[in-house]
């Protein structure tokens, strides 16, 4: 039986893309989409996250993609398993589930540090020479609704209107989204992200800036 949980960030996010023509892409859900609390890599699947993919299989969200639960090479499952092979962080602490199309900056969740409702906080992980990891979301439905309000940003920006190619980029432009997450930055605060952060000087930068946002 599908998974009914509402996800008003992911509406709001395919809304987004609907009145702003950006890309948008979702196809059928899959047979092989994980459910709630089934175990991938030894840790549960976040609630939310199975409830889109009770949804769809993959998705195009903007400059967003969303990887299918399938089993071919950059599906969920190969792909964190090709992301973990030399057992390195950020990746071993994280299910990768969408990527900025065509980059290696990826978002996903972090099951050790899920509430006591089960939802696992999401990062953004540079995945260049030395991977990092920094929060962005406490939920991964609070993460869609953080993604659409940049994209509405991002889309009526000038530069982006005159060229194509975003000024504001995700999460760093637009900190002050971040910042409204008040679970996220409570976490954030007792320092269970900071361990993600592999002593970055951006993502050391970041954790500080959210650590003295505001209440």
């Amino acid at each position: 039986m599908p998974d009914t949980a509402p996800l008003p960030g992911f509406d709001r996010l395919v809304g987004i893309c609907q009145r702003h023509a950006l890309a948008l892409s979702l196809s059928p859900p899959l047979s092989t989409a994980p459910k709630a609390g089934e175990l991938l890599f030894g840790e549960p699947v976040d609630p939310q996250l199975a409830a889109v993919y009770s949804r769809l299989g993959a998705a195009e969200l903007g400059p967003l993609t969303l990887y299918r639960p399938g089993s071919e090479w950059m599906d969920l499952v190969p792909w964190n398993e090709r992301l973990r092979e030399d057992g390195a962080e950020p990746f071993r602490s994280c299910l990768v589930f969408g990527e900025k199309t065509g980059f290696s900056y990826y978002l996903g969740t972090v099951p050790t540090l899920a509430n006591a409702h089960a939802l696992q906080p999401v990062v953004y992980i540079d995945g260049h020479e030395a991977p990092f990891a920094i929060p962005v979301a406490s939920s991964v439905d609070r993460f869609f609704d953080t993604y659409s309000r940049y994209l509405e940003r991002m889309a009526v920006d000038l530069e982006y209107v005159h060229t194509g190619s975003p000024a504001l980029l995700f999460p760093w432009s637009t900190p002050e989204l971040v910042a409204s997450d008040a679970p996220l930055i409570a976490q954030v605060r007792a320092g269970r992200f900071d361990f993600l952060a592999h002593g970055a000087p951006g993502a050391l930068e970041w954790l500080e800036q959210l650590r003295h946002t505001l209440p």
